[in-house]
């Protein structure tokens, strides 16, 4: 029989969740104002995990290529209005009074630890010090919306890891529940259905900074590949995107980060993807005609080598024995006997290698969650409740998701940063 002893306890803060935003959020306001009485509930038995693993556990925070091409979310206007290109400096500027430097490299921001764990930690602690109080393995179950003469304005109601149910009230409440994305590290669907209890609406969700599954049989045979090449998508409505960088051949799909850009805009068009297209050239530094040239010429030139000696010259060998499967073409063929045709084909294949992409519901390898509460549901410059005075939504459980490079950090901390500055001035006056 479960134990559903109720406790209420009262605060002038609930956050709920314990991740980047929740953490920079509690951070802020208990060094702003060592007066508040602040609570952050978190389902995980420690905070930060996904943090923790940010940036292969290096943490790239931000960037200094802040463009508004780096966010996405089915309101444009939303993104525009948030965005100006100085943001990254705000994140430097936080993490410095929390007593963290940055270094820039190519323009990716890190602490100069190089260990995402330390960030968690600092956060925590020093929250934590100033007098958050932090409660683990609590998992909000509903929050009730009370009015009241007392000023205590939402019930939160909590299940514990020992079957507890316990209610606490406060003034204001900060939904950080992040997304879905990377169960294992703590995503979960319930800052969504927190949201639809109290009648908000939410974008349909869908993994971003996630592989790119694709059809093809012998992709397996190049597992573990990485190489450097411009890859282009096109789909039927017309939309092209394009980016170079380097590129990991799996069993079933493509990952490495310009995958993962990738996969912000075509997941998001998941319901419209039958006629897409990917395109990848594998040798961009080469025209069509100056490789075909290189290829004639060493048939010339050697021809008693093989069709593996030539492309090994150029090509990992495990992608060697998948392209010859791929075009059809034995790998011990002497130069000599290619005919112009067979070079033509290799050819075309190395400069415009076809996939095609699949829609695949894997939030287990995505980072991060597309899709979402609306942001229609929130005030732009201060992340509060349209509908709900004094709740405020924040992070990764917005319809708001960036490219890889630190921007999503950027948002869940800056988006929860500006909620407590609201709540603080609500307190001052």
């Amino acid at each position: 029989m479960r134990d559903m002893r109720e406790e209420k306890l009262k605060f002038d803060i609930i956050i709920i969740g314990a991740g980047a935003a929740g953490l920079a959020s509690a951070y802020y306001a208990s060094t702003k104002n060592s007066q508040l009485n602040i609570l952050v509930l978190e389902k995980e038995a420690v905070p930060g995990r996904k943090l923790n693993a940010s940036g292969n556990g290096k943490c790239n925070l931000t960037n200094s290529d802040f463009r508004i091409e780096c966010y996405h979310s089915d309101s444009d206007s939303f993104i525009k209005n948030w965005y100006h290109e100085y943001r990254y400096k705000e994140i430097a500027s936080f993490f410095e009074t929390v007593g963290i430097l940055l270094y820039e490299k190519g323009g990716y921001y890190y602490p100069i630890s190089n260990q995402a764990k330390q960030v968690t930690s600092l956060l925590y602690e020093k929250s934590r010090s100033a007098g958050v109080d932090y409660r683990f393995c609590s998992r909000v179950i509903c929050i009730h919306p009370i009015n009241e003469k007392n000023n205590y304005n939402y019930q939160v109601v909590v299940s514990t890891e020992e079957h507890k149910q316990l209610t606490f009230e406060a003034t204001y409440v900060l939904l950080a529940t992040g997304g879905y994305a990377s169960a294992k590290l703590g995503g979960s669907k319930d800052g969504y259905k927190l949201a639809k209890n109290m009648g908000l609406s939410c974008k349909a969700i869908y993994p971003v900074l996630s592989p790119v599954y694709v059809k093809d049989k012998y992709l397996s045979i190049a597992k573990g590949v990485r190489i450097d090449a411009n890859v282009t998508l096109r789909m039927e409505n017309g939309f092209v995107y394009k980016e170079n960088g380097q590129i990991q051949f799996n069993d079933n799909n493509l990952s490495g980060i310009v995958m993962m850009n990738m996969s912000c805009y075509y997941n998001r068009m998941k319901n419209n993807t039958e006629d897409a297209v990917l395109h990848i050239d594998i040798l961009p530094q080469y025209t069509w005609d100056e490789l075909k040239t290189f290829f004639v010429s060493q048939t010339n030139i050697f021809p008693k080598e093989t069709v593996e000696s030539l492309l090994q010259g150029i090509l990992p060998t495990a992608f060697v024995s998948y392209l010859t499967k791929r075009i059809g073409i034995e790998r011990e063929m002497f130069l000599e006997k290619l005919t112009e045709k067979q070079i033509n084909r290799i050819t075309s294949t190395l400069k415009k290698m076809e996939f095609s992409p699949m829609y695949v519901d894997d939030f287990d390898k995505a980072q991060v969650t597309g899709g979402g509460i609306c942001t229609d549901e929130v005030l732009v410059d201060t992340f509060e409740s349209k509908k709900y005075k004094n709740l405020y939504i924040v992070g990764e459980v917005l319809d708001v998701n960036g490219k890889c490079g630190g921007y999503n950090l950027t948002f869940a901390m800056l988006s929860g940063i500006e909620a407590v500055k609201d709540i603080l001035h609500k307190f001052n006056d």
